[in-house]
């Protein structure tokens, strides 16, 4: 079966709405309240490109990038991350793919404990409602995993820090 589709356009107002104006990332909630006045195919169409989005940012230097916001992140918290980036809307995701470098002034906090950069639970949104409409889960339709194993060159502990010198800068 083919991938339902959705324009660019329309994933990022869906996205925009669930988000209220708020400098915060999408909120499942309220993402939840606008999906499911949608129809099966669209709640579908969105569900596949917000996957397919996970995986376009599953690369190296963005997880370097996470590492050094938060001090350390595993491979379940750099999952997370991409759906926080992915909620915080269009124009950090597209930073993100460019330049992760370049993502320090979308953080909040000041020191690690208080910087959130996990929105895990945005990615089941569309899925628990297919769930419920009894439809498929439209993760199922993608060719892709996001937790395959990242693009890029590999970062250690001890390089880190020069995959991303900007950010490093930033969060000593």
């Amino acid at each position: 079966m083919a991938p339902p589709a959705i324009s660019e356009e329309r994933f990022w107002e869906i996205i925009e709405e669930a988000r209220k104006g708020s400098s915060r990332s999408a909120d499942p909630k309220a993402l939840s309240r606008v999906l499911s006045r949608l129809s099966d195919r669209e709640v579908s169409a969105f569900g596949y490109m917000f996957y397919e989005k996970l995986c376009a940012l599953n690369f190296q230097k963005l997880w370097a990038a996470g590492d050094i916001i938060v001090g350390g992140m595993s491979g379940d918290q750099f999952h997370y991350f991409r759906s926080w980036i992915i909620g915080k809307g269009r124009t950090l995701f597209d930073v993100a793919i460019r330049d992760p470098d370049q993502i320090g002034p979308w953080i909040d906090g000041s020191t690690i404990n208080d910087r959130d950069v996990d929105n895990e639970l945005l990615e089941y949104v569309a899925v628990e409602i297919m769930q419920k409409r009894g439809a498929e889960d439209p993760r199922e339709l993608s060719d892709c995993h996001p937790d395959a194993m990242p693009r890029g060159r590999r970062f250690t502990e001890k390089t880190v820090r020069k995959v991303c010198p900007k950010l490093a800068a930033l969060f000593k």
